[in-house]
């Protein structure tokens, strides 16, 4: 009795330890990354005066929804009487929060992103004896960018190695505001721009 009792307890271990390996297909979901990467980027940006922007992001995709944190400078400059000197008499840092949308392909990725943002604004003067005089101004504003980038289309070995290979693009980017402005230059990104 004891023995018949043992069969069949290890006859049901065995089949529930069997059915236990079988999975439905549709239940399995593969695991991914997050994508998350950051850029820096530069190039030129129309203010009052034309001049020069650069800055850097830190971008975060769930779905479709792109959130950006964004740093930029962007400085204006007027001519000189040399041919080749410029001074600056536009400097603004700007801190922007944003949100969006992020579609992606094979091997590029485009997006468009708007939200709030600081501004920090130092305008630059000369006098009629050549002595400057500064003038600080701090507003809101509300930051834009368009973004249109390449990346590798392949997994590599390793997500190390998925994080080093650059992505490079163009990006439009400004802001709205009392003192508006707007941009356009290069964009080169490190991270993982798409699900590997």
């Amino acid at each position: 009795m004891v023995k018949k009792l043992l069969k069949i307890i290890f006859v049901l271990i065995l089949s529930n330890s069997i059915y236990a390996q079988e999975t439905n297909d549709s239940e399995l979901k593969p695991k991914s990354n997050p994508i998350i990467y950051g850029e820096a980027f530069g190039g030129f940006v129309g203010m009052k005066h034309f001049g020069l922007a650069g800055g850097g992001e830190l971008n975060y995709q769930y779905k479709k929804h792109l959130f950006t944190l964004r740093y930029s400078h962007e400085s204006g400059y007027v001519k000189q009487d040399s041919v080749f000197a410029f001074s600056s008499v536009e400097d603004n840092d700007e801190y922007a929060i944003l949100y969006g949308k992020r579609w992606l392909t094979r091997n590029h990725s485009y997006s468009v992103s708007a939200g709030i943002s600081s501004n920090n604004l130092k305008l630059s003067f000369k006098d009629s004896d050549d002595n400057y005089y500064y003038q600080y101004k701090r507003f809101v504003g509300v930051p834009f960018e368009a973004n249109f980038k390449w990346f590798a289309p392949k997994k590599r070995s390793s997500l190390i190695f998925n994080a080093l290979t650059p992505s490079i693009g163009l990006k439009l980017f400004g802001s709205i505001s009392k003192n508006s402005f707007v941009g356009a230059g290069l964009v080169i990104g490190f991270g993982l721009p798409k699900e590997y």
